[in-house]
């Protein structure tokens, strides 16, 4: 298996339960075998071998191209294009006739935690526990990967944001978030209209919001919604 080849002794060993069972780690090999193919395998090892947040933000973007290309149909025609100054784009994704610039942001349910809780050590301890409660708000999430993920888009291009999250609870489980953090009017929430309410963001011609999760009886299942920008300055429908 690929899988076992690319993970050779990895600094991330021990730091979690990662795979976490035999059914993701043959879904996992299938998104190497697709970086594989478009000769990119190489590139990701590195980042894929390293700390626990890199493996996962090399993750996040393999993933989201394998569901671009293979489930949607949307061919990936090349990885890391340069933008802005020094900056670059995670990969150019063909969508009907168009070339859509892509960036992947991949938030941690660590980066949830408040200070008392990082001093604590709860970062050193499973990602859910029984009986915790806590304060859930991924609209903030969404509203961060876009500002973070603006600064490299080209005014004249075809830019989508995605966001493949690891959060205690993501933009798909969570009803009305999506709303709140792109299409909210009166800045309730942050003291801030929603992000694709103005041309505030012009930019971004939309968000998608992935989800890949194991179903028992029903396999993989990948969850995903997709939310354009009325407002871009180069609009688009992603299908």
């Amino acid at each position: 298996m690929l899988f076992d080849q690319v993970f050779d002794k990895p600094k991330w060993r021990g730091a979690d339960e990662f795979p976490s069972s035999d059914e993701w780690k043959r879904e996992i090999d299938k998104w190497l075998q697709y970086i594989q193919r478009k000769g990119q395998l190489a590139r990701y090892k590195p980042r894929l071998n390293d700390s626990k947040t890199r493996r996962d933000e090399a993750l996040a973007e393999i993933s989201s191209a394998y569901f671009l290309e293979e489930k949607l149909g949307h061919e990936v025609l090349r990885w890391e294009e340069k933008t802005v100054g020094d900056r670059d784009v995670d990969f150019v994704a063909k969508v009907s006739s168009w070339e859509v610039f892509c960036e992947v942001k991949s938030p941690g349910w660590e980066g949830e935690l408040d200070p008392q809780e990082r001093l604590g050590g709860r970062k050193a301890l499973p990602k859910y526990i029984n009986a915790e409660a806590r304060f859930i708000g991924p609209w903030q999430s969404i509203r961060h990967a876009i500002a973070k993920s603006y600064p490299k888009f080209l005014d004249n291009q075809k830019n989508l944001v995605i966001m493949r999250d690891d959060l205690f609870v993501g933009p798909l489980d969570a009803r009305g978030n999506l709303e709140i953090a792109l299409l909210e009017e009166h800045g309730i929430y942050g003291e801030e209209k929603g992000y694709f309410a103005d041309k505030r963001f012009e930019r971004v011609g939309g968000f998608l919001a992935l989800d890949v999760r194991l179903v028992v009886t029903k396999g993989f299942e990948y969850r995903h919604q997709f939310v354009p920008n009325r407002f871009a300055s180069v609009p688009f429908v992603l299908s």
